[in-house]
């Protein structure tokens, strides 16, 4: 128009209030104007809606460029940054997720009386939560329900063909007439409800828990000192779920109800008394005295098979359960736990969606890094390098750090016989009388760490299953040894000593070379002999390379830095 105005736009203003609900901002547009939220929609062209909040807010995001060029207002901020209370409800999510308890109750508008009063019928963003609270203005307890019919605000669509006040709650109370064009609703003045102060220990367990909360979401990679570990913001406060979940069914004390509202604070102050305290055998005794990290629970169990992979852990809580168990612990557990690291730990847990066959866990050792025979040198003092059946008991239980393959299925892949599965316990029997496990069990975790971080450019595993006694004789009639003097090793000889050194295996364990004769110890070779034989069997593994057709181009032997 001449004058400047917009003929299109609704001439009364009503701007959206700071943490404001979308549905909220609607309802209050719809009161001004007398009518009823879908009236509303349906008066400014948009589709009529009958949906749940989240999917209406979803809905008015689509809109969000009309509905403020028809009301008059600023569009509607849906990126704000997270709250201190919302940082808590998105965590929760993130933890359910990760660690398969199950769906949370979704989140419930709460409310204060008195907000609503002095708001003129605004309801808040940071009202919509899983977890009791209190309102930080008046220092109130968060209402649930209207205390006349006992309905959840917001829980079914009436409110949308309310024409009330926002205040007013729109729900169905009593007996309903026989025609639908007429319904008794509740009526009830929001603003009236009672409401009961936070109590000092409930508002501290649950300002600590926004707290962790908060540091958390921001992703800090700054260690938290929590019982004598180092761990991440984000594993503390999975710790902290975890213990109240144990306590209490983190999926039960959610759901908008009184009970929840006492016992979430409770279990919350108990966890946060386990986690404070400095170390972990003080925080263990505390956990056993109110019945918390139950070695038979599915939060720390204390199992070696596949059963721990079922579930993921929480690194925090497993490194206090274990450390306060370490001098009762069976060796295989301390193995598999990895004892004497600075920080035991659980086996990584199986990933849900499995799209193909994983080869190798995270966090263990894997089988083609280890030879059959451990590396001479690695163990000593402990074992000794002529020691040959403690060596290959040495790789099998460095196969089983951090690993809950059974010990049959060690000894398979190591090409060991299925009888020398039980040779690792007899070395740990041997070592924990003499009073050397615990040196070697260190020994060994360092050894795994190593290798980690320097991995074998050899495929022990691989060249274990490639050389069959066929290749490697005809690899060793590839060569010409007749014409090389000074050599008193024979082509049988040769063949043993080019699988040993191809796989980093023993011939007496082999099926085939460990029945030959020709596999007895031959005497010692001079210097010179040992040159050329070293020469043959380079040539001849060159051979068989190609005859097997591994891709494997490592060096010929490797030994860990």
């Amino acid at each position: 128009m001449a004058g400047g105005y917009d003929i299109s736009r609704w001439p009364i203003m009503v701007a959206p209030l700071p943490d404001e609900l979308p549905v909220s901002w609607l309802w209050r547009v719809a009161n001004r104007y007398g009518i009823t939220p879908a009236a509303t929609l349906a008066a400014l062209g948009l589709p009529q809606v009958n949906a749940s909040v989240p999917r209406l807010e979803t809905y008015l995001r689509q809109h969000a460029d009309a509905l403020a060029a028809a009301l008059g207002t600023q569009p509607y901020s849906y990126d704000e940054a997270l709250s201190r209370n919302e940082a808590l409800e998105v965590e929760l999510e993130r933890y359910a997720v990760n660690y398969r308890i199950g769906r949370l109750p979704a989140a419930t508008i709460r409310f204060c009386p008195q907000c609503l009063a002095e708001s003129g019928g605004a309801w808040l963003r940071s009202w919509r939560r899983r977890t009791p609270a209190a309102c930080p203005t008046h220092e109130v307890q968060l209402l649930v329900r209207c205390p006349e019919c006992g309905a959840v605000p917001f829980s079914r669509s009436l409110w949308m063909t309310a024409a009330t006040p926002p205040w007013i709650c729109p729900q169905l109370a009593g007996e309903q007439p026989p025609s639908r064009r007429r319904r008794n609703r509740c009526g009830y003045d929001l603003r009236q409800a009672p409401t009961a102060p936070l109590g000092a220990l409930e508002a501290d367990a649950l300002d600590r828990l926004h707290t962790s909360a908060e540091a958390a979401a921001a992703h800090s990679l700054e260690p938290v000192d929590v019982a004598g570990f180092g761990v991440t913001a984000r594993d503390h406060l999975d710790a902290i779920l975890e213990l109240i979940d144990e306590d209490s069914d983190l999926t039960q004390v959610l759901t908008p109800d009184a009970t929840g509202h006492d016992r979430l604070s409770s279990s919350a102050r108990l966890a946060f008394e386990v986690l404070n305290q400095p170390t972990a055998h003080a925080a263990a005794d505390i956990a056993d005295r109110h019945g918390l990290l139950d070695p038979n629970g599915r939060h720390t169990p204390i199992v070696t098979d596949t059963r721990a992979r079922r579930r993921p852990h929480n690194p925090l809580l497993a490194a206090v359960r274990l450390r306060s168990l370490e001098d009762v612990l069976s060796p295989t557990t301390q193995l598999t736990f990895r004892l004497a690291s600075s920080m035991p730990r659980y086996p990584e847990s199986i990933p849900r969606c499995q799209t193909e066959e994983i080869q190798s866990w995270p966090g263990q050792v894997p089988l083609e890094m280890i030879p059959q025979v451990l590396w001479p040198g690695t163990l000593t003092p402990w074992i000794q390098d002529d020691d040959i059946p403690a060596r290959a008991a040495s790789a099998m239980l460095l196969a089983k750090i951090g690993s809950t393959r059974p010990w049959s299925l060690i000894a398979l892949d190591l090409g060991l016989p299925a009888s020398f599965a039980t040779t690792p316990g007899a070395l740990v029997t041997r070592m924990r009388r003499n009073g050397t496990w615990q040196a070697l069990l260190k020994v060994l975790e360092n050894l795994a760490t190593r290798l980690a971080d320097s991995p074998p450019p050899i495929d022990y595993s691989a060249r274990r299953w490639a050389a069959e006694p066929a290749l490697i004789e005809q690899a060793v009639q590839g060569i010409e040894i007749d014409a090389t003097p000074g050599i008193t090793v024979d082509r049988n000889q040769l063949a043993v000593l080019l699988w040993q050194t191809y796989t980093g295996g023993d011939a007496r364990y082999h099926p085939d070379y460990g029945t030959d004769p020709s596999s007895e110890t031959p005497a010692p070779l001079s210097r010179y002999e040992a040159a050329l034989v070293t020469g043959l069997i380079e040539r001849a593994a060159a051979e068989l390379h190609h005859l097997t057709g591994q891709p494997d181009h490592g060096p010929l032997e490797w030994r860990p830095p």
